[in-house]
């Protein structure tokens, strides 16, 4: 997945797809915090793919993992999405979980995974 990611060809988004979503719901911590820093890679390939792909949807799920290693890749994607979206909030991410919007549970999660 990392691999993958790393190579800027717009048509390795459609090769890395399957795999990337395999891996962000993937028992292992350490393969689902390298899947989220490979979604904001993927969307400077192509933002088309990844909206389109639920993939921001997933990335937000994620900031509510049970391990702090993978909510803080999560964030640091989303944030990254944001930053090359040049918009306020994410394309096509669910607008009652928008980054402006934390619910409560989310903004525990995260204050846990900074302790940690």
């Amino acid at each position: 997945i990392r691999t993958m990611s790393a190579i800027n060809v717009e048509k390795m988004a459609d090769y890395l797809a399957d795999p990337l979503k395999k891996a962000l719901r993937d028992s292992d911590p350490y393969v689902r915090k390298t899947a989220a820093t490979a979604v904001a890679k993927m969307y400077s390939i192509n933002l088309a793919k990844v909206e389109e792909g639920g993939f921001l949807e997933i990335l937000q799920d994620l900031m509510s993992d049970s391990n702090p290693t993978v909510v803080s890749n999560a964030v640091a994607a989303l944030c990254e999405i944001r930053e090359v979206s040049g918009v306020n909030g994410v394309p096509g991410a669910n607008p009652n979980n928008d980054l402006a919007e934390f619910k409560p549970q989310t903004v525990h999660t995260l204050l846990n995974a900074l302790n940690e």
